[in-house]
C-alpha cells in the first residue's frame, strides 16, 4: 500500500508540474496539415476483361479483396425492384460444390469473412483473410461468385425473411421518409426512385429464375474490377487470380436506362401519418448532381458549411440553438447519375413547423449571401484533415479504390485532394450554392403525427399538404 501511495503521489506531482508549464488560457494553435503519403496503385488484367488493382499494405499479415461489378439495382428487371439485392443475398446460399452451411464452415475454419451486397450503381463482393489462408479463401470466394446454384429451399427462406424485413420497415419513420422522398423526386420508373430492397409487390413478383437471369447478365468479369489490398504483391497474387477467375466467360453488358426526372416547379409538401409519434422525420430536397461534376470540391465545402458537419449552420441552428433535434444535416448523394440533395432531421413533433422554417432559412441564406472566411477555412481544414482517416486499414483503402473504379477517377486523384480543397474560395461556395440549391423548388416530406403537425405546416406558405401512405401512394 505504501508503494502504491508513493507512485500516486509522484504521478500527481508530475501532472501538476506539467500543467503549470502550459498556458491554459490560450487556445492551442492547429498544427500544419500533415503530409499525406499514399501507396502506389498497381494494375493488371485477365484476357476475359477482369481488371485488377493492388495496393501493398504490409503492416499486418492480412489481405482485403473487393470485387466491384459495375451493375446494381439500376439494372433491376422492370416491375421487380429488389432483384439485385436478393441476388447478392442468394449467391452465398450454395454452389455446385458447397451448401450454404459448408460455405460458412469453410470460411470459419480458415478465419475468413465473405460478404456480397449491392447498391443502386454497383454490386460488391468482399473477402478478408489471413495471408497464409489466401489460397483456401480464394477457392471459396471464387466458387461463390462463379458457381452459385440458387437452391430453391434457401430461396424460399431468404424471400420470406426479406418480405418480413420490408414489413418491419414500414413501421420505421426514417426508412419510410427516405423511400417516399426518393420516389417523389425521381418517380417510380427511375432506378433512383425505387428502394434497392424492393417493395412488397415487386418482391412478391420475383421468381428464382429472375435471380438466375440477373446473375447471368450482370455478374461478369468484363464488368468487374478486383481490388486487392494487403500483405501481398502483384507477382504473388496474379497466378491465384488467373487460377480462380481466368476461365470465367465474358458476355455483352446490359446498360441500364434512366427515365426523365419529374420537374419540380415549386415547393410541395407531403405528409405520411405516424399516429402518436413523438418525433417527425423531415426530408427536404431535390435532384442534385452526379459524382463526375466538375464542382465536386466546391460542393463538398459548401455542404460542410451548410449541413455536412457538426458545426454546420443547420445543426448549430436546429440542435444547438433551438434544441429541436439531436442532429440535423444535409448532403449530396452523388452517384453515376445525378443523385439527390437532401436536408434532414428527426425533430420533436411539437416543433415540426418551426423546424421546417429554420431549414428553409438556412437553405436560402446559403444562396443569398457569402459565407465568412472563418466558415470557409474551418470547413476546408475539417475536410482536409479527415482525408488520412480513409486510408488507415486495408478495408479503408479498398473502399477508397472502389470510388476510383465506380466513378472513373484517375490514379492520382487522392494525391491532389488537399490542393483541390484548399483552392475553393468564398466566391466558389456562393456560385455552387446558387447553381445547385433551389429553395423555391423542393419536395418537403414529413413522417409524423398528422393530427398534431398538419395545421402548423400548412400555414408555412407551401400550400395544402398531400397525404401519402408508407408506400408513397396518395391517401383518399
Amino acid at each position: 500500500m505504501k508503494v502504491n501511495l508513493f507512485y500516486m503521489g509522484f504521478l500527481l506531482l508530475s501532472f501538476a508540474l506539467s500543467y503549470g508549464q502550459v498556458d491554459r488560457t490560450k487556445k492551442p494553435e492547429p498544427q500544419p496539415t500533415p503530409k499525406l503519403t499514399l501507396p502506389s496503385i498497381q494494375h493488371a488484367a485477365l484476357p476475359n476483361g477482369l481488371k485488377v488493382m493492388l495496393v501493398e499494405h504490409h503492416e499486418l499479415p492480412t489481405v482485403q479483396i473487393q470485387l466491384v461489378f459495375q451493375t446494381g439495382a439500376a439494372n433491376d428487371l422492370a416491375g421487380k425492384a429488389g432483384v439485385a439485392n436478393l441476388t447478392a443475398q442468394m449467391v452465398r446460399e450454395g454452389t455446385a460444390r458447397r451448401t450454404s452451411l459448408q460455405i460458412a464452415d469453410d470460411l470459419e475454419f480458415i478465419g475468413a469473412n465473405l460478404n456480397v451486397n449491392s447498391s443502386t450503381d454497383a454490386t460488391f463482393a468482399s473477402l478478408l483473410t489471413l495471408k497464409e489462408q489466401l489460397v483456401a479463401a480464394l477457392d471459396v470466394y471464387s466458387d461463390v461468385l462463379r458457381n452459385p446454384s440458387f437452391p430453391e429451399n434457401e430461396w424460399n427462406r431468404v424471400k420470406k425473411t426479406h418480405l418480413t424485413g420490408l414489413m418491419q420497415q414500414k413501421d420505421q419513420p426514417v426508412v419510410v421518409a427516405n423511400n417516399v422522398f426518393a420516389g417523389l423526386v425521381y418517380g417510380s420508373n427511375h432506378p433512383y426512385g425505387r428502394p434497392t430492397e424492393g417493395t412488397d409487390a415487386s418482391v412478391n413478383a420475383i421468381a428464382l429464375d429472375d435471380l438466375k437471369s440477373f446473375y447471368q447478365e450482370n455478374y461478369l468479369p468484363n464488368t468487374a474490377t478486383l481490388i486487392v489490398v494487403g500483405d501481398v504483391t502483384l507477382k504473388e497474387v496474379m497466378p491465384m487470380v488467373e487460377n480462380n477467375f481466368g476461365a470465367w466467360k465474358s458476355e455483352a453488358v446490359v446498360t441500364p436506362t434512366f427515365s426523365a426526372v419529374p420537374r419540380i416547379d415549386s415547393t410541395h409538401l407531403y405528409l405520411i401519418d405516424k399516429p402518436q409519434a413523438a418525433q417527425s422525420e423531415i426530408r427536404i430536397g431535390h435532384v442534385g448532381v452526379a459524382r463526375n461534376t466538375e464542382d465536386y470540391f466546391p460542393l463538398q465545402v459548401m455542404n460542410a458549411i451548410l449541413g455536412g458537419q457538426f458545426t454546420s449552420r443547420i445543426n448549430l441552428n436546429l440542435r444547438e440553438s433551438k434544441g429541436y433535434t439531436y442532429g440535423a444535416r444535409s448532403g449530396f448523394a452523388m452517384r453515376k447519375e445525378a443523385g439527390p440533395f437532401l436536408a434532414q432531421a428527426g425533430v420533436k413533433s411539437a416543433v415540426t413547423d418551426s423546424s421546417v422554417i429554420e431549414f428553409m432559412k438556412e437553405l436560402r441564406g446559403m444562396c443569398d449571401a457569402d459565407v465568412t472566411q472563418k466558415e470557409l477555412d474551418f470547413a476546408k481544414n475539417s475536410l482536409v484533415r479527415a482525408i488520412a482517416q480513409g486510408f488507415e486499414t486495408p478495408a479503408h483503402i479498398s473502399g477508397q479504390l472502389t470510388n476510383l473504379v465506380l466513378y472513373n477517377l484517375p490514379d492520382d486523384y487522392f494525391n491532389t485532394l488537399v490542393q483541390n480543397y484548399e483552392k475553393v474560395t468564398v466566391a466558389d461556395v456562393r456560385r455552387v450554392s446558387q447553381k445547385y440549391l433551389h429553395p423555391t423548388s423542393m419536395n418537403i416530406v414529413i413522417v409524423g403525427d398528422i393530427a398534431l403537425i398538419k395545421a402548423g405546416v400548412e400555414k408555412l406558405g407551401f400550400g395544402k399538404a398531400m397525404v401519402l401512405d408508407a408506400d408513397g401512394k396518395k391517401v383518399n
